[in-house]
């Protein structure tokens, strides 16, 4: 009986022994077990952000090279062009007529084609052919690089409100006909009206030679030529008026309009 008693002790020694000493902390309180969820928690979310850093960087990269790239791109200034100059005719026989650009190295677009010239036969009514080919036009069409000044010193003010009115009344005084005049409207009345507030300045026939020379192998009777110069205003600008020759159409008649915006 003693030897069983002497047995129990050192068995249950044993068997504490054999406990999980390892959880409890040397002043006797158990570690709870969540400390070691949320360290491994921790150690996850530091992969993440890690993870999300290592892409940020790389997109921001991606991007800082996208910005690179794009700020290397030059994309050249060109010169904005005298845009729509037509030629119409109004001959009193039918005739053959030659027309020269004297500075062609400034045609861009030109239709029928300028090769070198325009030799045409003209028709009574203003019509024309070219070549060899029976097509019928009813006007010359280029497009120019400009070579010409605008300083807006003097010229007209206009709204979008009142742009039809002043360019009937401007072309009809300057000695367009009403098709002429519906024609160049169609084309610089949407820009007028979109620009809401603008600068106008007429380059008359006598600036228009000097700056844009055409020769005709017979001379008109009559040359009237006007370019249009457009600058967009953001609040009403006092302007001097600009004072417009009128021309009278006799005998052998050639006009032209275009224009440009600055």
């Amino acid at each position: 009986m003693k030897k069983q008693l002497l047995l129990f002790p050192l068995f249950a020694l044993l068997l504490v022994g054999c406990g999980h000493e390892e959880l409890i902390p040397p002043d006797g309180t158990p570690e709870p077990l969540w400390t070691s969820v949320s360290e491994s928690t921790q150690g996850t979310e530091s992969l993440e952000e890690s993870s999300s850093s290592l892409s940020t960087s790389a997109s921001s990269s991606h991007s800082s090279k996208e910005e690179e790239s794009s700020s290397s791109i030059h994309v050249p200034d060109f010169p904005p062009g005298v845009k729509k100059p037509v030629v119409y005719f109004y001959p009193e026989e039918e005739m053959d007529l030659t027309v020269t650009f004297y500075d062609e190295d400034r045609l861009m677009t030109t239709y029928p084609k300028y090769e070198g010239g325009w030799n045409i036969h003209l028709k009574e009514d203003g019509t024309f052919t070219t070549g060899e080919s029976d097509r019928e036009y009813y006007a010359l069409f280029f497009d120019e690089v400009p070579n010409y000044t605008c300083n807006f010193t003097e010229g007209f003010y206009v709204t979008k409100d009142n742009a039809i009115s002043f360019l009937e009344e401007k072309m009809d005084y300057m000695g367009f006909t009403n098709r002429e005049t519906d024609e160049f409207i169609m084309y610089w009345l949407p820009i007028l009206e979109s620009n809401e507030k603008s600068l106008v300045y007429f380059e008359q026939t006598e600036e228009r030679n000097e700056e844009c020379p055409l020769g005709f192998s017979v001379e008109p009777d009559t040359l009237i030529r006007t370019i249009i110069h457009i600058k967009k205003v953001n609040e009403p600008t006092y302007i001097q008026e600009q004072t417009l020759t009128h021309y009278e159409r006799n005998g052998f008649t050639v006009t032209e309009w275009g224009g440009i915006e600055h």
